[in-house]
């Protein structure tokens, strides 16, 4: 591998260098690791380094799946007329017809106020809750969004157990217009929902939705985000939702770093959390199976001598694990160790780790992007977005481990279509693209 090329790469996207440790922790139905992208670093240094913490849901029996309290808030206002509001009809009856019996199952639509069409209800007669839906999702109104959405958290608390998937889908096409509708307002709905247990996921459909409000939302109660061009794709997202919903195998995950004397925290990359002194603690809603999601903290070493290593952190883990009904609990040191030789250094590094943080760095410098072409500097944006690809193709003939390869040519490809839907799109369609692949970055929503 040419570790040199693959440094000078990343500082592209940052002037940092990386470094790592391990201590796998397997649990009966979430695997766990913690690790830094270096567990070599050089004796008396202090560069940058990453620890990554991730948890990966097993597979499970696709027949089996947690009990489902799920709510499905739908807009029926005037712009959903015609083929949008047929699609949004079929999918709620695929929803329907995916559910158990025993499922809970809850639809609330909203115009110019939110209507409880379908109240919290067992999902065991399906032709009566597919007649509702055809009878009473027609289009009117305008969009109180808001109001819908918070029927939606009272409906699905009528019902609301720990050892379930408490969901809700939102599904609009435009601005919320009636009642509160700025950014901040989703959000707090968001956190609102995610201190009871309930994460809510937001189908935009069309060019027409506000996508900074309906990824706030579901970013605070830590759920999905999809943007759905063509009306004749809404179904397929909602398929791909419901492989979420009837997968998750833990929820109310909790993830405590507490870093050792001498070691300081930089910055989380990625997801949001709470940085207090050199205590680092991020939560997450829900972990589906076949899923990673991780946490990556950026953090300063201590200094050290040659053949000597020293504990870097202590990594604390909880969740509920649906399917065993119980609080799991897990905890891990990781160490870092010191030497005089640069070979030994550089044959240590996590490739994986590496790219991981070189994607979460291009992504930020996305969200930038986001913000250029809000300022009507398309060409500026669009070279953000080409040197993110050209650094992250660089990358990925830089590294030889398979997976780290995948991922960073995974990410070129993908920053590859943003700048060309760029070019080729209109900027309403093409912000929603960028703003969906950020958010999906950000959240390491990450399928094995």
């Amino acid at each position: 591998m040419n570790i040199k090329y693959l440094f000078s790469a990343l500082a592209l996207l940052s002037g940092s260098t990386f470094a790592t440790s391990i201590a796998v922790t397997p649990a009966p139905y979430v695997i766990t690791k913690s690790e830094l992208s270096s567990p070599i670093i050089l004796e008396g240094s202090q560069e940058h380094n990453y620890l990554k913490v991730s948890l990966t849901g097993t597979k499970q029996d696709t027949d089996k799946h947690t009990p489902i309290n799920l709510a499905l808030v739908i807009d029926r206002s005037t712009s959903m007329s015609g083929d949008r509001i047929e699609k949004a009809r079929e999918a709620a009856i695929l929803a329907i017809n995916m559910l158990k019996d025993d499922d809970i199952i809850s639809i609330i639509a909203y115009d110019d106020d939110a209507h409880v069409v379908i109240p919290a209800t067992k999902a065991n007669n399906k032709q009566k809750l597919i007649k509702t839906i055809n009878d009473k999702i027609t289009p009117q109104g305008w969009t109180a969004l808001f109001a819908g959405v918070s029927k939606g958290i009272k409906e699905v608390n009528k019902f609301h157990k720990k050892d379930q998937v408490n969901r809700i889908i939102l599904l609009s096409d435009g601005q919320a217009n009636v009642g509160p509708s700025s950014t901040k307002e989703l959000a707090d709905l968001g956190i609102v929902a995610a201190k009871q247990g309930i994460a809510v996921t937001t189908i935009g459909l069309g060019a027409s939705y506000n996508e900074d409000l309906m990824t706030a939302l579901a970013s605070y109660s830590d759920g999905n985000h999809a943007f759905v061009e063509k009306s004749a794709d809404l179904e397929a997202a909602f398929v791909r939702e419901f492989k979420d919903v009837m997968s998750v195998v833990a929820q109310e995950v909790t993830i405590t770093i507490r870093l050792q004397d001498g070691a300081k925290p930089v910055r989380l990359l990625g997801r949001e959390g709470d940085i207090k002194g050199n205590n680092v603690t991020v939560k997450m809603n829900q972990l589906y199976s076949n899923q990673e999601k991780y946490v990556l903290l950026e953090v300063i070493p201590p200094k050290g001598k040659e053949n000597e290593k020293k504990p870097l952190a202590d990594v604390v883990i909880s969740y509920d694990n649906l399917q065993t009904s119980k609080k799991d609990n897990l905890e891990n040191r990781i160490d870092i160790a010191y030497s005089k030789s640069e070979q030994a250094v550089k044959q240590a590094v996590q490739e994986e780790i590496v790219v991981d943080s070189a994607i979460q760095k291009a992504n930020i410098e996305n969200e930038k992007a986001i913000k250029l072409l809000d300022e009507g500097k398309k060409d500026e944006a669009n070279q953000i977005i080409q040197r993110n690809a050209s650094t992250l193709d660089a990358l990925s003939g830089s590294v030889s481990s398979p997976a780290a390869k995948e991922k960073a040519s995974g990410s070129a490809i993908e920053n590859k279509k943003l700048s060309e839907d760029l070019d080729s799109k209109s900027e309403a369609v093409s912000r929603k693209s960028m703003k969906e692949s950020t958010y999906k970055t950000q959240k390491q929503q990450s399928k094995n």
